[in-house]
């Protein structure tokens, strides 16, 4: 498949993922094996996915099949999301008949990136609108920078013989996150908001397609709080407000970069 091609591999990511989304959420008790705060946030993640995530990522995809170099830095960012909610549910839900089509997604979204990313990649400068540049730069880094310090604090914090907080009454054995956060996702977005900084085109690039991961990621982490609190459920009171925080604040880096990205497409086409 040759780089132009690549985005043709995001549809059978949104086939599957409405699949999965429809199976689970059409079917009682689906995530029966898995704890009962799991199986709320797993639920509350698949209304988010049919509602949201599916809907733009086919209209994004329209876009970038006739030529918008923005839609396709936002579908690069979907599908950072999709890798990571589905490799979380191969890696940490117990097994269920869906299993297959998470490391699909998964694997499909990985390769989706690498391949993606090879065909929007640009070198050189870009020093315009610095201050705005900044600001969405500032806002990406402290989305890293404060929950990969809280985590090391977590972990260091935690007694010999017992697991983190965060992992408390979800009957998994390590916390996922901990690995997908600290080992790549985290210091990507720290990276591409250095370089952007430094007023960098890979670093516009790379934040912009940041920028569409965090701010889907907020809204997932938003509903599956939610979700718990409707349920009547022990839920974080801080993640909760933060993400009512950061959610709307993440729209700003969105329109900022890619309104960037928007005005040089035509030299990088």
């Amino acid at each position: 498949m040759s780089k132009k091609n690549w985005v043709f591999i995001f549809l059978p990511i949104l086939v599957l993922t409405v699949i999965a989304s429809l199976v689970s959420l059409l079917t009682s008790d689906f995530y029966f094996r898995d704890s009962a705060t799991m199986a709320v946030k797993s639920h509350y993640l698949d209304l988010i996915n049919i509602s949201i995530v599916v809907p733009i990522g086919v209209l994004m995809f329209v876009l970038a099949i006739r030529k918008s170099h923005w839609a396709k830095l936002f579908i690069l960012g979907i599908m950072g999301h999709l890798a990571y909610e589905f490799g979380f549910n191969a890696l940490s839900l117990y097994f269920n008949e869906l299993f297959l089509v998470y490391v699909a997604v998964f694997g499909l979204s990985i390769f989706g990136i690498i391949l993606g990313y090879g065909d929007v990649q640009q070198s050189g400068d870009y020093l315009k609108n610095p201050i705005k540049m900044r600001l969405s730069g500032i806002y990406l880094m402290l989305f890293s920078v404060v929950p990969f310090i809280a985590w090391l604090i977590e972990i260091f914090s935690t007694e010999r013989g017992s697991v983190p907080e965060s992992i408390l009454g979800m009957n998994i054995p390590v916390n996922v996150v901990h690995v997908f956060d600290m080992a790549f996702v985290l210091p990507v977005i720290i990276y591409g908001a250095v370089l952007l900084f430094r007023g960098k085109m890979s670093g516009l690039i790379i934040s912009s397609i940041s920028a569409t991961f965090v701010f889907l990621t907020c809204i997932s982490m938003l509903s599956m709080e939610l979700g718990l609190q409707y349920q009547n459920m022990h839920f974080d009171e801080g993640q909760l407000y933060s993400m009512y925080l950061l959610t709307p604040l993440g729209i700003f880096p969105l329109i900022t970069l890619f309104r960037a990205v928007s005005k040089i497409s035509p030299e990088i086409e």
